[in-house]
């Protein structure tokens, strides 16, 4: 018998407040284990009975329940591992990481516990947003420290708390913002993450805004928080800059082209200050122009990316942003008629950089829809299933999450892995992976990737000649020359 058990009633209905609350309160003597099997358990019935929303909910509580019993030192060295194997680590991250032989829970308090536990939004985009390359003894300091400054703010920017806590786990690397600019120019450091929750909750609240930030998803935010130019230029560019939707392209022109710095070849910003009024005043070439319409953007809440690439004459540098409709433009700047190959711009979770079905995923916002919610919660069953070998339940909830939404990467990979695990055929893990390739056609890594995978698969069966045939002609639709 279980130290906490929910009724069948209480499982076809997603966990109260209540119900939570009266779980982790002082006197309940229950232990993060027991709340993580009666949460799985709870969801399995839920599951049994199609209530995908009960059964999500229930899943939140697990995985909350499950992360805050980890222990910090594997949590750590599991992070370094995939650091690693990523190849994410730069200059800037400190080389130890002290942690205590503690469980996460003894990082936050139990306010803040009760409050995320207790908002499904918040735990879904959590969870959503969360990567092998989060730092969480650091993410979850910092959530903490932003929610115990003032809880009523909290509860109402937490979709802005969770981007500066993903970004803040580690430094940024050396050449961010950019490369063409030395160190004592721009600051390669971050201000306290508590100061730009407050910076950026100020300029919501008086207007200084384009998009209301409390109408962004926590994956927007991310390209606003990330600015690399300091609260007073910030402040200048709300001030003094009054872009709006429609002209903020002209930001990037607004930024006189030095000719005379390319004719001399010197692609390096050589002068003794590089701030926003700076560069406004003496120009600069394309990098400049794309950095500081960033930052322009960045500081009237509008999210940027700032894209590096190579053209036909050279390298280039051009920004994207949300606009009013909440629609990405990515190309201001790029100069169509040269062909410019896809750039890449930094993600500020992982200081990488952002993969091309990243930004066309980013573009669509599909995943800020109920269906994907949905996906989601499947997949996290799937996964659960798994995790105690029912691998048919797992492959059939796995299956339901492609289903539910064909462009989930995650549960097209568990339904992969779940064939695998069963022993299904190869004949049928091939018509898989075919499917997920068809799903995934219009994001050229994805389909390419399945597509591999499904050649794997026929030399597995002996199919050589067709494997090395489909070899090449994959190979030559994707020949183009990634300078980038």
């Amino acid at each position: 018998m279980r130290a906490l058990e929910v009724t069948p009633a209480e499982a076809n209905r997603p966990p109260t407040d209540a119900w939570l609350k009266q779980v982790l309160s002082v006197g309940s003597n229950l232990s993060w284990t027991d709340v993580e099997h009666a949460s799985i358990d709870a969801a399995k019935i839920a599951a049994q009975g199609n209530r995908t929303s009960a059964m999500g909910r229930w899943l939140q509580v697990a995985q909350w329940a499950r992360l805050l019993s980890s222990d910090q030192r594997q949590v750590t060295n599991r992070w370094v591992t995939a650091m690693n194997s990523a190849r994410l680590g730069h200059a800037n991250i400190p080389r130890d990481f002290p942690v205590k032989n503690e469980a996460l829970s003894a990082l936050v308090s139990a306010e803040f516990v009760a409050a995320v536990m207790t908002s499904p939004d918040f735990s879904s985009s959590f969870f959503q947003s969360l990567t092998p390359y989060d730092y969480l003894p650091k993410v979850l300091r910092i959530l903490d420290q932003i929610y115990l400054s003032d809880p009523e703010v909290f509860r109402q920017y937490d979709q802005l708390a969770l981007p500066i806590a993903l970004i803040h786990d580690v430094p940024p690397p050396p050449h961010w913002p950019h490369g063409q600019v030395s160190p004592g120019l721009v600051s390669r450091t971050l201000p306290s993450a508590l100061r730009v929750f407050e910076f950026w909750v100020k300029a919501d609240r008086s207007k200084m805004t384009l998009h209301r930030l409390t109408n962004l998803a926590a994956s927007e935010l991310k390209f606003v928080v990330d600015a690399a130019a300091p609260f007073d230029e910030l402040v200048w560019a709300q001030q003094k800059q009054r872009y709006t939707f429609a002209n903020l392209p002209r930001a990037y022109d607004a930024i006189a082209y030095r000719t005379d710095r390319i004719e001399r070849n010197e692609y390096d910003w050589l002068g003794g200050t590089y701030d926003l009024p700076t560069i406004l005043a003496v120009g600069g070439i394309c990098i400049d122009q794309g950095y500081y319409a960033c930052q322009i953007g960045k500081a009237r809440g509008v999210p940027t990316l700032l894209f590096r690439g190579a053209g036909m004459d050279g390298r280039h540098a051009w920004f994207g942003y949300l606009d009013a409709q909440k629609k990405w433009q990515l190309d201001v700047g790029r100069y169509e008629e040269q062909k410019f190959v896809a750039g890449v711009a930094f993600d500020p979770q992982t200081w990488g950089d952002v993969n091309d079905h990243e930004l066309a995923f980013l573009a669509e916002r599909f995943r800020e829809l109920p269906r994907y919610r949905q996906s989601r919660a499947w997949l996290q069953m799937a996964r659960e299933y798994l995790r105690e070998d029912s691998i048919a339940a797992g492959l059939a909830a796995a299956k339901k999450a492609t289903n539910l939404e064909p462009r989930h990467v995650q549960a097209w990979d568990t339904v992969v892995v779940a064939e695998r695990a069963v022993e299904l055929s190869e004949s049928d893990r091939e018509f898989t992976l075919r499917q997920a390739a068809r799903a995934l056609q219009h994001y050229p890594d994805l389909y390419a990737r399945f597509q591999r995978d499904a050649i794997m698969v026929l030399r597995e069966r002996g199919q050589t000649s067709r494997a090395d045939h489909e070899e090449r002609q994959l190979a030559r639709k994707f020949n183009s020359d990634r300078r980038d």
